[in-house]
């Protein structure tokens, strides 16, 4: 997520978003990596499943979604996924601090890295300040060319079983899967379910619907989500059919 400050105490993550840390604070992001490291592998869980408005279902076992995979735990069930595809959504510094792949999985699969968050994370990196209530909203404008590539990725043949995610698994991992799952035809309530079940790996700071209301409004004032992800992210009308081919069952 886009915050002045980024603290994460124990096993939960505390912010301050931009502007409301102090003026010393202002444009700094501040990990503690030795904590980020303990949630590795947690938060994971299958998108499929879920109906959609056209009678359809998302297929179960193609696309699944978590914290980092840097390390993997033994309990961990991503162990067990069969994946071909991993794409890391963190920043360039996260990867480089808490490392990529965990190398069981990179002997194995394809790892994509699409960084989201560079500019906050890097050294003497600054951003405007943002509306509150549209930290969530930024992780998608703010970095379109990003998800641009994302969407295409899951376009390209051989792709799934994938997995994505980013350190936590939660904010932009979470504003992706809402992007996806809308893209399928799921309607909104098990959007925001999927959305807030982060909140079981992470109850003492946790997601709230409201947070993804300025997206969906912006999907609503583009006409619907495909003339969002057309206009706005600058995905064609071939690679959503491609997605929904692959991920929506017959």
């Amino acid at each position: 997520m886009h915050w002045g400050t980024i603290e994460l105490v124990g096993e939960d993550i505390l912010a301050s978003p931009s502007g409301e840390a102090g003026k010393s604070q202002k444009d700094q992001t501040i990990v503690d990596f030795d904590l980020v490291r303990k949630i590795a592998g947690r938060n994971l869980r299958d998108l499929g499943g879920h109906p959609t408005r056209h009678g359809r279902k998302v297929r179960l076992q193609h696309l699944y979604r978590s914290a980092h995979l840097a390390t993997i735990p033994e309990e961990s069930p991503a162990r067990t996924l069969k994946l071909k595809t991993v794409i890391t959504l963190q920043s360039r510094l996260e990867v480089s601090v808490l490392g990529g792949l965990h190398s069981e999985l990179a002997a194995s699969v394809r790892w994509e890295h699409i960084p989201i968050g560079d500019k906050w994370f890097s050294s003497g990196g600054s951003s405007a300040p943002v509306q509150p209530g549209h930290e969530h909203l930024i992780l998608v404008t703010d970095f379109r060319d990003a998800w641009q590539t994302f969407f295409m990725l899951l376009a390209e043949e051989g792709v799934y079983p994938a997995l994505f995610h980013c350190s936590a698994g939660r904010d932009r991992t979470g504003v992706g899967a809402a992007m996806l799952l809308e893209m399928l035809g799921v309607e909104r309530e098990r959007i925001l379910a999927d959305f807030l079940e982060s909140n079981t790996a992470f109850p003492r700071l946790p997601l709230d619907p409201a947070q993804l209301t300025p997206l969906f409004a912006l999907i609503d004032a583009s006409g619907d989500i495909d003339s969002f992800l057309v206009r706005e992210i600058g995905v064609s009308p071939q690679v959503i059919e491609t997605i929904r081919r692959d991920l929506l069952e017959d």
